[in-house]
């Protein structure tokens, strides 16, 4: 029997996408790994100038939409303006000289039967490639935006919002090529085990009201003067502030926790493998909006989104304040702390966000597995249906 080989490429352009591939592909490999050939990628590492140089734009992109929200929002809506082909056209084959000649390239050598990508580039490659392979798109954001719309044979996203607008606005998706799936947490989320006490004592850290400070993995935002404000109110309170991979403002806040913090127990980080269990160790979880909601939501801790770099991150952030209900955008520093406030003492808008209706059956990447081997099967006949 043919075992079909199933690429997992992965990309780094926001952690969010590498952090929902990894997922699936453990799902899937778990589950299905004994009658596929699985192989996973970074697609853009080890490659020539032009895929190093095309990795970087991304980065350099994601950076950009976060240092700067109104370039962000307009990147985003010219891509709308322009829409998919046009779109993956330029971005994809003539931004960066050379890039996509490298990638098909690559994509050519993988040999690969399936495709499964969480970012719309290695899609875009698949769709290309000499051996047509079977492309499936998991959507990791709350609505399919232009550059996830292009042709795929089994598209997937979480969001019910974003779900039932694609099937209306786009004619591409039918309820056999588009599918509603639990959210894509990483499964270690389900590992993480004990209450908050517990989860403050093996993390070295007081057992107190808790915030969870972060700004993405790139660690850009409000996170520094917050801490700053923070420690100068001197609230009883512990501050978990990961700066990711920011290693100046790691830099800045060890000098701020060398200054001492009176009340507050300070604990700054780099990137850290230990955010999981930070977070549900947290009362408070205050951030941009991506991925990182979804990991607050998970362990039911309330959220203050304090800023959307571009459309995408606020359609994202939409969903929790709107739909989830467990999240209120503050984008104030001033207003965060009075917020704060209100949290240690109870206050009613905190209280409301903890009532949200969140349940455990909503994530998990299993069933994702299952929708991606559901297909291969339907091609590949590994298995009687």
């Amino acid at each position: 029997m043919h075992k079909p080989k199933v690429v997992f490429p992965f990309v780094e352009a926001g952690f969010g996408h590498i952090m929902t591939e990894k997922s699936i592909a453990d799902a899937f490999e778990k589950k299905y790994g004994d009658l596929c050939d699985v192989e996973r990628i970074d697609f853009y590492k080890n490659g020539g100038k032009g895929l190093t140089e095309y990795e970087k734009m991304l980065c350099r992109e994601v950076r950009s939409y976060n240092k700067c929200h109104a370039y962000g929002y307009f990147m985003t809506s010219f891509l709308s303006l322009w829409g998919t082909k046009i779109s993956s056209w330029c971005v994809m084959q003539v931004l960066v000289p050379g890039a996509y000649k490298e990638a098909m390239e690559r994509m050519n050598s993988l040999k690969a039967d399936v495709v499964v990508s969480t970012h719309w580039t290695t899609n875009y490659y698949a769709s290309k490639a000499d051996n047509k392979p079977m492309t499936i798109m998991y959507i990791p954001d709350a609505h399919a935006n232009e550059m996830f719309l292009y042709e795929t044979d089994l598209s997937m996203i979480s969001m019910k919002e974003g779900y039932e607008a694609a099937l209306k606005k786009n004619k591409r998706f039918n309820e056999d090529n588009f599918k509603l799936v639990p959210l894509a947490i990483r499964k270690e989320a389900f590992e993480v085990k004990g209450n908050k006490k517990e989860l403050r004592e093996k993390l070295g850290h007081d057992d107190k009201f808790t915030i969870y400070l972060t700004e993405g993995g790139y660690g850009i935002g409000l996170t520094e003067t917050l801490c700053e404000k923070i420690i100068e109110k001197n609230l009883n309170v512990t501050v978990i502030a990961v700066c990711g991979k920011n290693p100046e403002l790691k830099a800045r806040l060890d000098k701020l926790k060398e200054k001492g913090t009176g009340n507050v127990s300070f604990y700054p980080y780099g990137f850290t493998e230990k955010v999981l269990p930070m977070i549900a160790s947290s009362d408070l979880y205050m951030g941009k909006s991506g991925n990182g909601l979804m990991e607050a939501a998970f362990f039911g801790v309330p959220i203050v989104v304090t800023h959307s770099a571009n459309k995408i991150e606020k359609n994202l952030a939409e969903h929790y304040v709107t739909y989830v209900k467990d999240a209120v955008r503050i984008f104030e520093v001033d207003k965060c702390l009075k917020f704060i406030e209100e949290a240690i003492n109870g206050g009613e808008r905190y209280m409301s966000l903890l009532k949200a209706d969140i349940k455990k059956e909503d994530f998990g990447s299993e069933k994702i597995a299952d929708e991606i081997f559901k297909k291969i099967n339907e091609k590949f006949k590994l298995t009687e249906e």
